[in-house]
């Protein structure tokens, strides 16, 4: 019989009440459970092999059902952000196919993480980046490993490379993913957009000294460039064949720190690939890599607090008549940005992280 998470954690407290006699937790659980003498749910020996390495990793390595594989935590959590990037676009809908694509996932364990694993956690179609109290030390966690490196090398924040992609839409509207509303409560705003209106989507990165892009995801069609979606196959493409030779003619390939956020085409396999050639774990902060990007954190990331608002507001100061219009102002108002804003606005995100160590350091009472 498969025995339930709650049976596991009675079993450990009862093996260690009953001085670590795996015979008389069994029989004690029995009794609780009501179970026939001898029946279930486990022998002594497997028990005790359960015990242990709970003990050690601590976990009770829950399957699916019998002979089924466990769903990796990293997989759900690919799986939930797939599906709450999906709300929050302006069709406000998803499918398991679609998020499978994107993630390079089977179907079927995206519709099993769906319906087994997702169903208890219903996301809202208001797109809200607000902290759970599990996003704490996360942020914590790569705010101390920044402040670490600075310590070692005070020019290493200003070889960080900020990503971020964004929608621009021809009707004077950028992607509310992308747009922020600091406020304690939800606001519930919502933006009216026209059904499948023209947009075009924009990559863009930036150091303190220099800034990368502007890249356009597109593709040609009959009757020219149409913008397409961002999945993994198509981001590496961009970086391979965008950023790497931008950053290979600038020749800072080997100093540069590359960051970029927890979308599920930015952790596809092809993409970590990629950026493990070129930057190596020690210069990669993302999801999925040693140093971990925290979720729910536009408020870290320079991209989304300073430069899609800011290029809203310049890009959209007059009538725009076509997509091609639209491109060229993003692609003028970004080559205009001067180093000395870059500077400042690294300076911000800098300050940002210090006062989470600042935070953390009052917790810890350390002077």
């Amino acid at each position: 019989m498969t025995l339930l998470l709650k049976d596991r954690a009675k079993l450990v407290k009862l093996f260690h009440k009953n001085g670590d006699c795996a015979a008389i937790a069994l029989k004690k659980l029995r009794t609780l459970n009501d179970l026939r003498s001898g029946s279930g749910p486990m022998i002594a020996f497997i028990l005790k092999k359960m015990i242990d390495k709970f003990e050690e990793s601590g976990s009770f390595d829950m399957k699916c059902g019998r002979g089924r594989k466990a769903i990796a935590l990293t997989s759900v959590e690919d799986v939930a952000t797939a599906l709450q990037e999906a709300s929050s676009s302006a069709l406000g809908t998803y499918s398991a196919r679609g998020i499978s694509r994107t993630l390079d996932m089977p179907v079927s364990t995206v519709r099993k993480i769906l319906r087994n694993v997702l169903q208890c956690h219903p996301f809202k179609s208001t797109h809200v980046q607000e902290l759970v109290p599990a996003d704490l030390p996360k942020r914590e966690a790569v705010a101390l490993q920044l402040l670490a490196r600075m310590e070692v090398e005070n020019a290493w924040p200003w070889n960080i490379l900020w990503t971020g992609e964004a929608h621009f839409h021809l009707q004077s509207s950028v992607s509310t993913q992308n747009c922020r509303i600091w406020t304690r409560e939800n606001p519930f705003e919502m933006q009216p957009l026209p059904l499948h209106s023209q947009k075009v989507t924009v990559w863009c990165g930036f150091t303190a000294a220099f800034i990368v892009g502007p890249f356009f995801f597109e593709e040609i069609g009959p009757s020219g460039s149409v913008t397409c979606t961002v999945n993994g196959t198509r981001y590496e493409s961009l970086l391979r064949n965008q950023l790497i030779p931008a950053l290979q003619q600038r020749r800072c390939v080997d100093s540069t720190i590359f960051v970029q956020d927890g979308a599920p085409s930015h952790i596809a396999t092809p993409v970590k690939q990629l950026l493990n050639l070129h930057f190596g774990n020690d210069r990669i902060i993302s999801r999925h890599f040693p140093t971990a990007w925290p979720p729910r954190s536009p408020d870290l990331n320079p991209c989304d607090f300073w430069l899609w608002g800011y290029l809203k507001d310049v890009v959209y100061g007059g009538p725009i008549a076509n997509l091609a219009e639209l491109k060229n102002r993003i692609t003028q108002h970004i080559q205009n940005i001067t180093t000395e804003t870059l500077r400042s606005v690294v300076e911000h995100a800098v300050l940002c992280f210090q006062l989470i160590g600042q935070t953390v350091d009052s917790k810890l009472n350390i002077s």
